[in-house]
């Protein structure tokens, strides 16, 4: 396999950057051309930026942390030996769960 010279390999990178620049121009007018559109279009029905802002869809868990962020819940259960609590929401806890496989009720360790 012959050896490629410096200079070939110069020629090369420069071809190549020069496709990348004629790529990148071509998607710059696309987004233009894009962004032209979406202008008018708000223009159009009076929308603003302000709007968008407002009204854009939610994804992931900014969704799920914007849709319900939950406040602190007060615990309604607590183990008198550990002073391990539980709020009742979720999973029962292990200590909570050990205890009534004992036979022991879950009423036992409510908080009054």
């Amino acid at each position: 396999m012959p050896r490629r010279s410096y200079e070939s390999i110069r020629k090369q990178i420069e071809k190549l950057e020069a496709q990348a620049a004629k790529l990148e121009a071509v998607a710059d007018e696309k987004k233009k051309k894009s962004v032209g559109q979406v202008v008018t279009l708000m223009k159009k029905l009076d929308v603003t930026a302000e709007d968008l802002v407002e009204y854009r869809p939610r994804r992931g868990r900014a969704a799920k942390k914007a849709a319900g962020t939950r406040k602190p819940v007060a615990p309604k259960f607590r183990n008198s030996k550990t002073g391990e609590t539980w709020s009742g929401r979720g999973r029962t806890p292990r200590w909570l769960a050990a205890l009534e496989a004992q036979g022991k009720s879950r009423e036992d360790y409510r908080i009054q």
